[in-house]
């Protein structure tokens, strides 16, 4: 027992977002036109899921109790939006699919209970929806409202696209574009090519432009001798879309694509580099453009500690990049003065210690060295050059002769030609502390001792 004055045991109510009505009962027309304006009006591409879906709860509800006019109402307001706000279109066009894709996985859900459920074809959204769109367009074009015609043409085109829409219902409207087309209206063969844009740029372009005939049609207005040249120009380019459809990509940017799909984990395309410490970094560039934009400051500030520092910033299996573009540079700009720097560069010891651990200058030289027979048509001076560079690394001879063997040319001694360069330049003993041969350069008394890895340049 318990007394007046002893509190009863406290519980938790279920809280629901929304009363329990029955499905039976109509909802009110007013309340349903500012709903769905005022989802209207929020859509937006950071919105769109959330909007989206309670906008297709109001449908799969206006389905559910057989309300034709309120699916109607939704239509209608759907249209007019398209048409008020084209450069939200394909966000209205969204949600128009998430609503037609809810109620038909509803239908489904009460399918597999009742098997017999046929659901009610006069309050449906899609039917609504396409005979609303059809009457405006047919409209619009009768009354020659421009702006609106291409507004709806576009709005077809991409219902068309999301699946909201099928080639059947949007046949005679097709065909009647194509009629006047053919007769040379300007409005109906712009409205015609809003249209077609969309359809061309998706992925289903193909299963559209055959379902609708298009090329056929297309080809039929090309053989008539009384359109203009806008209209056949027009014509050309969407009958060279038809037959080679070009989708548009999902993705933003190659490097958008590699992060998704994991295609940057290749060592040779990795663009790692060590993390910077700072929490304001910006994102990384890919090393390649890195290592170009690194080379190309060497060579304007011939500042070799700076190089050195951005060398010891890569990771070792990405080193060979940086060697690569700046003899890359080298050989495009074909300055024996950058070639200069470069050997300068390589011949110091600081840099031989990062550049020789796995077979990095090789990876560097190869396909420059690989090419030289290519280089000298545009530089003659390439062998040279390389020479030059070769014998600042300090590559051993059997090194430095399965590179020249490697040179695609054929019945040209380019081998030899390459090896008698590095040998005019006196290439000097291998150190035995690199594994790699020193440039020694000859300097005045003034100078003091000799450096056996400075270059002059």
């Amino acid at each position: 027992m318990s007394s007046p004055t002893t509190p009863l045991a406290s519980f938790n109510r279920l809280t629901f977002s929304q009363p329990w009505r029955p499905w039976s009962q109509p909802i009110d027309p007013v309340l349903l036109r500012r709903s769905v304006c005022g989802l209207l009006n929020r859509v937006a591409g950071s919105t769109l899921d959330r909007t989206a879906g309670r906008f297709a709860e109001l449908i799969v509800r206006g389905e559910r109790g057989g309300d034709s006019a309120s699916m109607e109402v939704c239509s209608r307001l759907v249209v007019q939006r398209c048409v008020a706000d084209s450069l939200r279109l394909n966000l209205f066009a969204r949600m128009a699919q998430k609503a037609v894709d809810e109620a038909e996985g509803d239908d489904l859900r009460w399918r597999s209970v009742d098997p017999y459920y046929l659901g009610n074809p006069a309050a449906s959204f899609q039917s609504a929806l396409r005979t609303v769109l059809v009457d405006e367009l047919q409209h619009a074009l009768t009354s020659e409202q421009e702006e609106k015609v291409w507004s709806l043409s576009a709005t077809a085109g991409e219902l068309l696209v999301l699946g909201v829409l099928g080639c059947e219902d949007v046949h005679d409207i097709v065909n009647t574009l194509f009629s006047e087309t053919a007769k040379d209206s300007d409005l109906h063969c712009v409205a015609l090519c809003r249209m077609l844009r969309r359809i061309v740029s998706s992925t289903e372009a193909s299963q559209i432009v055959d379902g609708l005939t298009l090329v056929e049609h297309i080809e039929g207005i090309l053989e008539e001798d009384t359109i203009s040249l806008k209209v056949r120009y027009m014509m050309m380019d969407m009958l060279d879309q038809c037959l080679y459809p070009r989708p548009r990509d999902v993705f933003s940017s190659d490097l958008q694509r590699s992060e998704v799909y994991g295609l940057r984990e290749d060592p040779d395309h990795q663009d790692d580099t060590v993390e910077l410490t700072t929490a304001l970094a910006r994102p990384e560039a890919p090393v390649s453009d890195q290592c170009s934009k690194e080379a190309q400051a060497l060579l304007t500030s011939r500042d070799n500690s700076k190089a050195e520092e951005f060398c010891r910033s890569l990771r070792p299996k990405s080193r060979h990049r940086f060697v690569h573009s700046l003899m890359h540079g080298v050989l495009t700009a074909g300055d024996e003065t950058d070639a200069n720097l470069v050997a300068s560069f390589l011949s110091q010891p600081s840099t031989r210690t990062l550049l020789r651990i796995n077979g990095c200058l090789a990876r560097a030289f190869e396909p420059l060295v690989t090419a030289l027979e290519d280089a000298v048509l545009d530089n003659p001076s390439a062998y040279h050059l390389m020479a030059i560079m070769l014998s600042a690394a300090g590559i051993s001879q059997l090194e430095m002769d399965d590179l020249a063997s490697r040179i695609i040319v054929k019945e040209n001694p380019a081998r030899d030609r390459l090896l008698e360069e590095v040998a005019a330049l006196h290439v000097a003993p291998v150190d035995d502390t690199f594994g790699l041969s020193t440039v020694v350069e000859d300097s005045s008394e003034d100078e003091g001792t000799p450096s056996d890895y400075a270059y002059a340049y």
